[in-house]
């Protein structure tokens, strides 16, 4: 008798093991499927309201007009999407914002070490957002303001 509940137990708990396994990978693979569909168009989001805010900005103080360039892509074995925000009088250096599809994240170069990253994650919702090294999940206008931020306080 003993063995039978033995065996019972054990299966039972195999068989947890290996649907939560299952269930795991699932998810995996659809985490990975989201971010390589759905990666790009929120990058494209961003680069569109960094586009909004520079024409406001520039509408409100001409004499500091910034702007924001066409995403582009660069090739190679490290392929990425990039776009930069500069001075239009050139006074201060251009931010570059890139994107690479792996490993789904944004690093962004503006004169400042290190170069901060954001890491592509995905909600208990399936919403794609980026998210901080600490964890720390921000929206588009979030991010942008705090890029936008950084590149006008870094030094000219």
């Amino acid at each position: 008798m003993e063995a039978d509940d033995w065996a019972k137990r054990e299966a039972k708990k195999d068989l947890g093991q290996a649907q939560e396994a299952a269930k795991a990978r699932e998810k995996s693979e659809r985490d990975a499927r989201l971010k390589d569909e759905g990666g790009i168009g929120l990058f494209e989001q961003l680069h569109a309201w960094m586009e909004t805010q520079a024409k406001s900005y520039s509408g409100e103080i001409p004499t500091q007009a910034f702007e924001v360039g066409k995403i582009d892509q660069f090739g190679g074995p490290d392929c990425h999407h990039f776009f930069e925000v500069s001075n239009t009088n050139r006074r201060r250096l251009p931010m570059k914002i890139s994107y690479r599809s792996a490993p789904h994240g944004i690093t962004v170069e503006c004169g400042v070490v290190p170069k901060p990253q954001y890491s592509l994650s995905i909600g208990d919702n399936g919403n794609l957002f980026f998210e901080t090294p600490k964890g720390q999940s921000k929206t588009i206008e979030e991010l942008g303001s705090e890029l936008l931020d950084s590149w006008k306080g870094a030094p000219i």
